[in-house]
């Protein structure tokens, strides 16, 4: 049974939490620093005056922007009211109508590539964009996204969410991805700094500070694109990462519960 609570994975790196419905996310201390980051924060809502959250969304190779919103469009609906979503278009063209944000040699994947040639332009388009609250990318358009994370956009920004459908690990621009742990690093420790200078009877009451990137990894048991093994080395860069598993292979998981995972890491 799918729905079933799943094992939450430790990192070395992070903690990575199981996501499972109904039962809450399972938490794993982080066996660095031996600590738990609360996740716990108010529903999402508009910021002051009204103004919505802006969510940028990348496709998969071989989509393209159009097709990509109107397959999404459930979420786009459910968020409607706190959030808008800004659908890119890759800059290379795989033939037809599909798009890409990089180009590969015939053969290769990702993981495998010495090189991602035309990643700059790509990564241009995002830059371009910021700042902007959140990325969510499928396949391709989840490695981008977690190529930007990592690496930062224009001005040092970086979106305080992200989610992350069907990813593979990007070897070559793997030291971007990483480099988002070291960030993350810095920040915890200089909250901790913070945290020791708070008088004690007041330490309970201040919350842990949240990940600079909340991150949301959805993964499918049966993906053969980009195999469990590859997503799973992308969510280990990020810090206190959410896991989301579902039976199917390389999709957008579009169900009741991944619906409302969605919605929860859009909080």
């Amino acid at each position: 049974d799918h729905t079933a609570p799943a094992e939450a994975v430790l990192s070395m790196g992070g903690c990575l939490r199981a996501r499972a419905f109904p039962a809450p996310a399972l938490v794993v201390p982080n066996a660095r620093r031996g600590s738990v980051r609360s996740r716990a924060m108010p529903p999402a809502a508009a910021s002051s005056g009204g103004k919505k959250r802006k969510m940028v969304a990348l496709h998969g190779k071989g989509g393209n922007a159009a097709g990509f919103e109107l397959y999404m469009q459930p979420l786009v609906a459910a968020t409607a009211e706190t959030w808008e979503w800004d659908f890119v278009e890759g800059p290379h063209s795989t033939g037809g109508d599909g798009r890409a944000w990089w180009n590969l040699p015939p053969g290769v994947r990702t993981f495998e590539a010495t090189e991602l040639e035309g990643i700059e332009e790509s990564l241009a388009l995002l830059d371009a964009r910021a700042p902007f609250d959140g990325v969510m990318g499928f396949s391709q358009g989840a490695m981008l996204a977690a190529v930007a994370c990592g690496r930062g956009l224009k001005g040092g920004n970086r979106p305080s969410v992200a989610i992350i459908v069907g990813a593979a690990f990007p070897t070559a621009r793997g030291e971007d991805v990483r480099k988002l742990m070291r960030v993350e690093t810095a920040a915890a420790e200089a909250d901790g700094e913070m945290r020791n200078a708070i008088p004690e009877r007041f330490a309970e009451v201040v919350p842990p500070v949240e990940p600079l990137v909340r991150s949301l990894h959805v993964v499918g048991k049966q993906d053969t694109m980009n195999p469990p093994a590859q997503a799973m080395r992308v969510a280990e860069a990020f810090f206190c990462a959410e896991l989301l598993e579902h039976p199917g292979g390389h999709i957008v998981p579009m169900d009741e519960r991944a619906m409302r995972a969605y919605v929860d890491a859009m909080r």
